[in-house]
């Protein structure tokens, strides 16, 4: 391992042992690769390496995978890999609440006081509230010099739950091909999803449900699903489509997508995006889309209202209520003028405000001054 003293860099260690490589294109990749690249880190992934990394050189080109190793627990693992490393990481990276993200923060700790922690809650409020803050995590989490949240109404819902200091760092979206602001002229009649289809967090069956109520009065709508297909739920399709079968030409199952120019273009090519999800913390989807130009239709979860800016540039629904869906596809579908204002208007707001290396300039200086 690099030496950070020698170079005079802040040595940033994420440490994930369980990583993979689609996460690193995610907040856990992309926050220790932007300090690399705009801030000088020396920054790295620690994990199992239980795949390949085509991404590290590509997309996050820079960034170091550190080889954690495996010995089938990753509570023990992440401690082991910290009684050797500790004193040379200035900056442990850590994410959630959990009983292995805790041990390693009072093994790091123990090893390095002067160290710095920085926790990524990676939360919703079902998970918070679920927390009991005793005298023990809250010793813990004192350790933690930087602990952040992704969304506003979490922010301001911990700061008056919890004695401690949160901050407010939300996902985000990085431009990794340097692509030209979508034009509405562009986008083609298409609403689209993205994620793990057929989970019961996801809900997808509430889209295909809604989208079956009004297709006959958006005649000239697709709808396109991309990412894995769970067994349990292509049964689901299969008796949905025979069913409907004049659905069968407009809903298009385009499987998992991990090319990142192939992606962009799904997103770039839809007018709205839409999330069903009963539960998410701060789903990348939503930053890829609102990079992209797309209206964000959503369930009620609290990262939808600062993606939409509190409802301004997209709708949110009840969880499981596909009748307001559909009411609210058939009304958004109709209404060429707010898709297209939205198409640009979207896109300024996301890059003012989820741009990663706007994200982690912020987090830079947090990092400085705690």
């Amino acid at each position: 391992m690099e030496n950070f003293k020698l170079v005079n860099k802040p040595r940033l260690v994420a440490l994930w042992p369980e990583c993979s490589n689609v996460l690193l294109t995610k907040d856990l990749g992309m926050i220790p690769f932007i300090l690399h690249k705009y801030h000088n880190y020396n920054s790295a992934i620690a994990c199992y390496g239980i795949e390949d990394f085509p991404y590290v050189d590509a997309e996050v080109k820079g960034l170091k995978i550190d080889s954690v190793e495996n010995g089938g627990d990753v509570l023990v693992d992440g401690n082991n890999y910290l009684a050797k490393k500790a004193k040379e990481i200035d900056i442990l990276f850590l994410m959630g609440i959990y009983p292995f993200t805790l041990s390693w923060m009072e093994k790091y700790k123990t090893i390095n006081p002067n160290g710095k922690i920085y926790l990524k809650l990676d939360a919703n409020i079902y998970w918070m509230n679920n927390i009991d803050l005793t005298n023990d995590l809250f010793e813990t989490l004192k350790k933690c010099d930087v602990i952040s949240v992704e969304s506003k109404r979490l922010y301001y819902y911990l700061n008056k739950k919890w004695p401690l200091k949160i901050e407010y760092i939300p996902n985000g979206f990085y431009d990794f091909h340097s692509s030209p602001k979508i034009k509405y002229e562009e986008k083609e009649n298409v609403i689209l999803t993205v994620g793990r289809i057929g989970t019961h967090q996801k809900a997808n069956e509430v889209l295909l449900e809604a989208f079956k109520l009004v297709a006959s009065e958006i005649s000239g709508w697709k709808l396109k699903l991309v990412g894995n297909v769970e067994d349990n739920f292509i049964q689901y399709v299969h008796e949905f489509l025979t069913e409907n079968p004049d659905l069968r030409g407009r809903i298009e199952f385009l499987g998992p997508i991990e090319d990142r120019k192939v992606l962009e273009k799904q997103y770039r090519g839809a007018k709205i995006f839409c999330l069903t999800s009963r539960y998410e913390g701060f789903p990348l989807v939503f930053t890829e889309a609102s990079q992209n130009g797309c209206f964000i239709v959503s369930t009620e979860i609290d990262p939808a209202y600062d993606i939409t800016n509190e409802i301004t540039l997209g709708e949110v629904f009840p969880v499981d209520d596909y009748h307001r869906l559909s009411e609210i596809l058939l009304e958004v579908c109709n209404d060429n003028l707010r898709l297209e204002q939205t198409t640009y208007e979207i896109q300024n707001f996301a890059e003012t405000n989820f741009s990663w290396t706007n994200i982690c300039k912020k987090l830079d200086l947090l990092l400085h001054l705690n």
